[in-house]
């Protein structure tokens, strides 16, 4: 069932050794086993596993192939290698010789870099010099050691330095640049004088020749360069092309097999059999156990383990909803046996965004940024026209990843927010639908229809249903704080804590008792004359036996927190309040923007930038608030009536596979209907 995760249980394998391997891998390629150390009446009897003899040339190779992929350019790996033995790996590793090649033509790389680099420097100095008619072996030799440096208002270098070191001179290049000879033994002094006083020195290299020679020497040697490193790189390129699939494939191969053998070496054993344990779903015992009797034919023993120990929690939603186990895990796993309240969340976020963004102008622009975003994450561009600062920024924040999940979440809540801002008629503030199902603003009075186009005092009139959606919010507000607590007797029962379910039910029943009674008491249909209205003597019955139930079951601390209740239903009302903030905001903007065009094209164009960047500015806060808020009353007034958390992540055995194949398949259970045909569902949505 959805809303709770997947029912786990703990097994116990007992093997021959002569099968380990065979079971070792085949858990491995299913992913459904979280690997754990084996209970103490069974690891007593025997010792920790022997080191595979293979473990060390397999350990060695791996490094070998993570350094050439490294220093390789990425590939697309078309297709799936799949290698049936250890033996089958080491040979085809064999076959693979090209590390030296790959050093040799990394390390002449490096070579013809520093060398570009080097020249680059020298012609940044030449570049400052060349106007001048001086061999340039006199700016640096064994006698004179030359600097250049920038000119400063207010900075007299010549009076700097020729008064602190004698037989210096400063040179004016007459570029905004100025040199300073110094002698060769001198050169410390010049530097500690340069920090000193804060200016920063370009150090004259040792050259010969006239300076505008040297120059034309220096493009000829940047040019060779640069065409022998284009070349190396084509001939790098060439052999990725050859060789980049295999060594990933072997590195991913060798990778799984080392993962393997450490494991292996783990389990307890004796010279005959070994042991193993381990959390799986439920749902894959009978699965698992056929399949490993098949393969060992018989050989071992397949059981549950009685245990107390709390199992790791593996969520189960359905795939449209897995999105939003992001935001759930954000706030906490849910414990193994309650409530996941995911889908709840992927519900109810949405609508509170929605309802609270409440323009179909701001929900189309979110819908695009989001519907943008994604596709930009999954297929991203070598060039990107968004500003560094910003995406480096945003990418501190949140990893790609994220980004994508967040904007998948934000999806739905761009589609409410546009069917709310059609019925209340506003597209970045203006009503521009002919017709006008409510009218968004802040009086109290009946519902104005407006005409078609509007005039600007029917545009911006404050004329709304603001009681009506102000008791609207408040319904919700008790609907999400009554569903959180029946959760949270729920959740109470099965855990077999009755007196905390009793206290739930104390809790529900006194929320629908001062709502109801508060209720009756704003329409005035209340009395304390029970005989005239019996419907008052129910409601406080309700209160009093709710209040009763608190206080037997939570004591003094309970009384102290029945003001909570109240505040958390009341604050559902923020959705409202939130609403009219932005409309009322975009709506000053627009007003801004008509008085401006009004009056004169000088204003006009004011009043295009207070719209442009008003707009932008609102619609910043309507992603923020709305976002932040929506979570804000989930987590808080929602998930505080009945929600633990502080699960186990379920941390499968196993690796997800890019370009090599599993050995072994394993079949999801028929009941399991969305995942049938999938093999370890469960362990890849928690890898």
């Amino acid at each position: 069932m959805a809303l709770f995760p997947e029912k786990m249980a703990r097994v116990r394998i007992i093997a021959a050794n002569s099968v380990k391997d065979t079971i070792v891998s085949a858990l491995h390629d299913y992913g459904i086993i979280q690997l754990e150390p084996v209970s103490e009446e069974i690891s007593k009897l025997l010792q920790q596993g022997a080191t595979n003899h293979y473990y060390k040339e397999l350990n060695s190779l791996l490094q070998k192939f993570r350094g050439m992929e490294t220093q390789l350019p990425r590939r697309k790996v078309s297709g799936k290698k799949q290698f049936e033995s250890i033996e089958e790996l080491l040979k085809e590793a064999s076959t693979v010789k090209v590390e030296n090649d790959i050093r040799m033509l990394r390390e002449e790389e490096g070579d013809i870099l520093t060398e570009i680099r080097e020249i680059e420097q020298r012609l940044s100095a030449v570049n400052l010099l060349k106007h001048l008619d001086y061999d340039l072996s006199v700016f640096n030799n064994k006698y004179v050691a030359s600097f250049i440096v920038k000119k400063e208002k207010n900075r007299n270098f010549k009076e700097i330095v020729e008064s602190s070191l004698a037989n210096s001179k400063v040179l004016d290049l007459g570029n905004d640049y100025v040199l300073i000879a110094v002698p060769e033994e001198k050169d410390s002094d010049l530097a500690q004088i340069a920090s000193r006083q804060n200016f920063k020195l370009i150090h004259v290299p040792m050259m010969t020749g006239r300076p505008s020679e040297y120059h034309d020497f220096l493009n000829v040697k940047l040019s060779e360069n640069r065409r022998s490193l284009n070349q190396l790189r084509t001939d790098i390129n060439e052999l990725a092309d050859r060789v980049y699939a295999i060594i990933a494939q072997l590195r991913e191969a060798l990778e799984i097999e080392v993962k393997k053998m450490e494991a292996s070496e783990k389990l307890s054993s004796t010279r005959d059999t070994f042991a193993m344990e381990g959390w799986i779903p439920e749902k894959y015992f009978s699965p698992l156990k056929q399949k490993l009797h098949e393969l060992t034919e018989g050989r071992m023993i397949f059981r549950k383990v009685d245990t107390n120990e709390m199992p790791p929690t593996v969520m189960s939603n359905p795939g449209r909803f897995k999105v939003f186990e992001f935001f759930v895990r954000f706030y906490s796993l849910p414990q193994h046996g309650e409530i996941d309240p995911t889908m709840i969340f992927a519900i109810v976020f949405p609508v509170f965004f929605g309802l609270m963004v409440g323009d179909w102008g701001y929900g189309l622009t979110i819908l695009g940024i989001s519907l943008w975003m994604i596709h930009r994450i999954n297929n991203p561009v070598r060039k990107s026209h968004i500003p560094k600062l910003l995406s480096r920024f945003v990418l501190t924040i949140m990893g790609p990843e994220s980004l994508k999940t967040l904007g998948k979440a934000l999806i739905p809540g761009a589609i409410v927010a546009i069917a709310v801002g059609l019925l209340f008629n506003n597209f970045f503030g203006f009503p521009l639908l002919p017709y006008t199902v409510f009218a968004v603003s802040t009086g109290f009075g009946g519902t104005t229809v407006y005409g078609f186009p509007p005039t600007a005092t029917e545009l911006f009139s404050v004329d709304f249903m603001v009681r009506k959606l102000l008791l609207f919010s408040g319904y919700i507000g008790l609907g999400m704080v009554s569903l959180g607590l029946v959760f949270g007797m729920v959740n109470r029962i099965r855990f077999k804590q009755t007196k905390e379910a009793v206290g739930k039910l104390g809790w529900l029943v006194f929320a629908w008792g001062i709502a109801l009674l508060g209720l009756a008491l704003i329409h005035g249909q209340a009395s304390f004359n029970f005989s005239q209205s019996p419907a008052t003597l129910i409601y406080v019955i309700m209160l009093v036996v709710g209040l009763g139930l608190i206080i037997a079951t939570e004591k003094a601390q309970g009384g102290m927190e029945i003001p909570s209740i109240i505040s958390h239903i009341l604050s559902y009302t923020r959705i409202l309040g939130i609403l009219l903030a932005s409309v009322i905001l975009s709506q000053i903007i627009d007003l801004i923007f008509l008085k401006g065009v009004n009056k004169s094209p000088e204003l006009a164009v004011v009043g295009v930038i207070i719209l442009v960047f008003g707009q932008l500015f609102n619609l910043v806060i309507a992603v923020f608030e709305p976002g932040i808020q929506g979570a804000r009353l989930i987590y808080v007034e929602f998930f505080s009536k009945f929600f633990t958390g502080n699960g186990k992540l379920f941390r499968p055995f196993g690796t997800r596979r890019t370009f090599t194949e599993r050995t072994f398949e394993l079949e999801a259970p028929r009941e399991s209907g969305r995942n049938s045909g999938k093999r370890g569902a469960a362990a890849k949505q928690n890898q």
